[in-house]
Parts: structure tokens; sequence; C-alpha cells
């Protein structure tokens, strides 16, 4: 996990502390995990994660902390057959759930994947997609950027957050680094 990252879910949860209890109503962002409470065996991008923050409730996403991790690993069980997933079921791990769909890591690379709406239910649906290269890319945009209205809302109380953490804006993601590599 990038320090930035670290850095800015600590800043989050810090900010939705002290406008609590009405943040929890849309989201909750764990305290760093203990290194001895996070399976060693996990992949290293998730591990990472659970050291920063153990557990994530943010919106209609839902990162399992490492105490609930095997408790949502049921959704491999149905995962439709043409899936990656279904044919080796070791090679994937569920990390959380995006409106109670599961989101899957897949062990091998790392990379975030998901079942699209596609007007049936997930374990119904014929189509599987890669949302991010790995998991700090996911919980970077999807969760806290401006993926999150991609997948989910632009209208619900996490969005406001993030609106009013200035997190929404791509322009800063995408601006090229000048010469010394400093964003401008």
């Amino acid at each position: 996990m990038t320090s930035d990252l670290a850095q800015l879910l600590g800043e989050l949860r810090a900010d939705l502390a002290a406008d609590e209890p009405a943040s929890l109503a849309y989201a909750q962002i764990g305290d760093p995990a203990d290194a001895g409470d996070v399976p060693a065996e996990l992949p290293a991008g998730l591990r990472d994660l659970l050291l920063a923050a153990d557990g994530l409730r943010a919106g209609a996403f839902e990162l399992a902390s490492a105490g609930r991790l095997a408790g949502v690993q049921y959704f491999l069980d149905y995962a439709p057959d043409f899936s990656p997933v279904r044919q080796d079921k070791t090679g994937w791990l569920v990390v959380g759930t995006r409106s109670d769909e599961p989101i899957f890591l897949e062990r091998a690379t790392g990379a975030v994947w998901y079942f699209p709406p596609t007007g049936t239910e997930w374990f119904m649906g014929d189509a599987f997609e890669e949302l991010a290269p790995d998991l700090d890319s996911f919980v970077h945009y999807y969760v806290l950027g401006p993926g999150y209205a991609e997948l989910v809302t632009d209208d619900d109380g996490w969005y406001a957050f993030l609106d009013r953490q200035g997190l929404l804006d791509e322009s800063d993601e995408d601006e090229p680094d000048d010469e010394d590599g400093a964003q401008p």
C-alpha cells in the first residue's frame, strides 16, 4: 500500500470520527489491524490494507476486516460457471462487497474484479470484469474517489462526504508531472 493511501485513510478516519454519530450512517474506517491478527498467507496488497484500515464501510462498499474475511468467502461458491472464479476458487479471494455483491481479488495478480450490472443478479450474470490492477488503485479510485459514482451512485452520504473532502476531482490525477516529477 502506498503511504499516500494509508495517510488518506487515516485522515478520513479522523474526519468521520469528528462527525460521529452522523457519519456512522454512511461510513466507518476501522483502525489499523495488529500485524498478528492479519493472516500471513493473504496477498500483500490486502495485508497492507488491513494494516492501514481493518475493515472499511464506505457507502455501498464494505471491505471486510481481518476477522470477517473468512465469513465472506461463501460468495466463491455462487460464482457463475463461465467465470474463472468457479474454475479455480483457490486463485480468488472475496475482499468485500458493493451493494451486497462480491468484490474479488485475483491472488496471482492482485487485480480486483467484479460482476458488472447486466440486468440480472450477479450470480446469474454473463460478464466478469477487472476493475483495477491492484487493491490500492481500486480503493483510491472507486472507494475513495471519483469512480465511486461509476459503480454506485452520486446521491448518498458517502458521495457527499467525498465531495466535501475534495476527492471527486479527477483533474488532480490527470495532470502531468513537471520536469522534476512534482505535481503542479
